[in-house]
């Protein structure tokens, strides 16, 4: 890889996209953050998924994940980066064990086979380096490939489908210009409600989000040669943890916000 090449997951693309000055908050000023409740339930369930996974498909049961969540939580309850800010560590162990009931509502993982769990994967555009992690590959008899991603929140409405499958439009792109394979399917596995959301990729789709790719990339590239951060105020702002420190929110001797935030 090149030195001096913009690097990229979906989730530091997704904060560019939402607002400049969050992502320099994140990426570049890497300021710390309070770990939110949505934040570490997604992190058990995404731990005791992949260890489910390592198991013999016959030990692939709820009584088994139960056994796996328990461990997990145990590891993590008393460690500052992983507890949720505010939650009692026995509610974070319930929510837990409510999202794996409603994940085996959705699956049985004792006919899947996962070739591949949270598989690191990158690919180098000429000007931006896509990486992250896929939350599962399988490979089918056929060669073909399913990637899916493990999601804790809520389903989203019709009209943001779409804007849900960045994140796996961008592994599919990844994978499909790094190995040559273009993935059969990407699935939104949501544990929350629960639900399944399936999309199939092809070229047409995936060269247009390539595009996108490039053309944030080089947006990017822009705001830091210029240390142009530009604030996008919205709803999101009052659940924003540097919401105190952002230009868009500065108050003025009234206690008014500036020209742009939400009033």
């Amino acid at each position: 890889m090149h030195e001096g090449v913009l690097k990229l997951s979906p989730s530091a693309a997704s904060d560019f996209k939402s607002c400049p000055q969050l992502f320099r908050f994140r990426a570049v000023d890497r300021l710390p953050e309070p770990v939110s409740a949505a934040a570490a339930k997604g992190s058990i369930v995404h731990l005791v998924l992949e260890r489910l996974f390592e198991q013999e498909p016959s030990a692939r049961t709820p009584e088994g994940a139960e056994r796996l969540l328990v461990d997990v939580w145990r590891d993590l309850k008393d460690v500052p980066e992983a507890r949720p800010e505010g939650v009692h560590p026995d509610r974070w162990l319930d929510e837990g064990r409510r999202l794996l009931a409603n994940y085996f509502k959705l699956e049985d993982p004792r006919v899947l086979q996962a070739s591949r769990l949270e598989w690191w994967v990158e690919y180098e555009l000429p000007d931006v380096h896509l990486r992250g992690v896929i939350d599962r590959l399988e490979v089918h008899a056929d060669g073909t490939w399913t990637l899916t991603d493990y999601k804790t929140g809520r389903v989203p409405g019709e009209a943001r489908e779409q804007s849900a499958f960045f994140g796996l439009r961008f592994y599919a792109l990844v994978c499909w210009r790094a190995f040559g394979v273009m993935a059969r399917a990407i699935r939104l596995v949501y544990l929350s409600d629960p639900a399944v959301l399936t999309l199939t990729p092809h070229e047409r789709m995936l060269v247009a989000f390539e595009r996108q790719m490039r053309a944030l990339g080089a947006a990017i590239t822009r705001a830091m040669e210029r240390d142009d951060w530009r604030p996008r105020p919205s709803p999101f702002c009052l659940s924003c943890p540097h919401q105190a420190i952002c230009p868009a929110w500065a108050r003025s001797a009234t206690g008014a916000p500036t020209d742009g935030a939400p009033r």
